[in-house]
């Protein structure tokens, strides 16, 4: 019986207008990019059926989010999170970092906080909507990136109003477990500081003791916002389309206030392709977990092997944060790039000497990338 969907296929994702595969600075070269976080993957049948669907119909007109998409994604945070959220908490809206950018336009008076290194809009957004922005590190304990508690609550008595909590962590692959959700909650309402939580991992636990815990579930009587999106699991980022969970009705008011004017409605593409992927069967992702993990254990051993280079277990995700000695490397990055391997530096995510590597490809693309590291390697010797 022949398997439903094959990983090892590689697909030609040049000249689509693919901002991981067109990036403008490759120039001509033979460039294999795993910086941006989408996968080399087909996506599932029933997606594309949707997909073709819409398009048989040949009209793209606006569109409105359907009572039956608020249900299942109702059910879907219930059945896989444990958190029953009413309809009218939720507020739909065209991605997870524009949300974000609106909540702290309207809540970060006092300045914004996030641990780091992080997923590089968190502190970016700082600049965006000109708020002052208050950072505590990562801290490295039994094999997996936490937060450094001591400086999160140093950090706190700055006055910020809002923490962006990313969790499942991008970069460091962190599911964030029951003690550390509440050493959080506890520190952020001692400090009046509302929790921001982008949670678009959830299901990208590649290890299977993880279980993911909405940080909102516990907080339902304080001021916070949990952002949900089916885009990062099932590879549809390009279509967009996310969900905020605001239990406070004055805090969800002033959010879609923030909104107005700045955001668009939702296309049909997206919200039927959300519905669809919240609703089909799971064979899909049952078959791209393991592929994932597959893929996160090469990567590992082989990293694990090289002198200067390091990279803990991830729990969660396919996007590696590889550390390098430089010494060894200096221009680790800028090195891999000249020898045809585009990985994002450390420092887009205010981490230093580290790289993040998307391994979310067909294996054989993966093995070629590990062959680049190498060759780069063997050349600073």
């Amino acid at each position: 019986m022949s398997l439903p969907y094959l990983f090892d296929q590689i697909i030609n994702r040049s000249h689509t207008n693919s901002f991981k595969w067109d990036n403008v600075s490759y120039e001509g070269r033979d460039m294999l990019p795993m910086p941006v976080a989408d996968m080399d993957f087909p996506v599932a049948n029933e997606i594309k059926a949707c997909i073709d669907r819409i398009s048989d119909h040949q009209i793209l007109g606006y569109s409105v989010v359907p009572e039956s998409l608020k249900i299942v994604a109702q059910q879907k945070i219930n059945n896989s999170y444990g958190w029953d959220t009413p309809l009218d908490w939720q507020v739909w809206i065209p991605g997870i970092v524009p949300g974000i950018t609106a909540a702290c336009a309207q809540f970060a008076e006092g300045g914004i906080l996030t641990a780091v290194p992080v997923y590089h809009p968190f502190h970016l957004v700082a600049n965006w909507v000109n708020k002052p922005l208050f950072t505590f590190p990562m801290i490295e304990e039994n094999e997996r990136w936490t937060f450094d508690f001591f400086a999160f609550e140093d950090a706190l008595k700055k006055g910020p109003k809002v923490f962006l909590f990313c969790n499942p962590h991008n970069p460091g692959g962190t599911v964030f477990n029951e003690e550390e959700i509440q050493r959080i909650i506890d520190l952020c309402q001692q400090y009046n500081c509302m929790i921001i939580s982008d949670e678009i991992h959830a299901d990208l636990r590649i290890q299977a003791k993880t279980e993911h815990i909405c940080i909102g579930k516990y907080i339902e009587s304080s001021p916070s916002i949990s952002f949900f999106a089916s885009s990062k699991t099932y590879n549809t980022a390009g279509l967009g389309g996310a969900v905020a969970i605001i239990p406070d009705p004055e805090i969800r008011k002033q959010f879609i206030s923030a909104t107005l004017g700045f955001f668009p409605m939702l296309t049909r593409h997206s919200i039927e392709v959300m519905e669809t992927s919240w609703t089909m069967p799971s064979t899909w992702l049952d078959m791209l977990l393991p592929y994932l993990k597959a893929n996160h254990e090469v990567l590992l051993s082989f990293i694990c092997q090289q002198k200067g280079l390091r990279m803990l277990p991830l729990e969660a995700t396919y996007l590696a944060w590889i550390e390098f000695d430089e010494v060894l490397y200096g221009n680790f990055q800028q090195r891999l790039f000249e020898n045809g391997l585009h990985v994002l530096r450390g420092d887009q995510f205010l981490g230093s000497n580290f790289i993040r590597l998307n391994f979310a490809c067909p294996r054989a693309l993966l093995e070629k990338a590990l062959g680049i590291i190498q060759q780069t390697i063997h050349e600073s010797h």
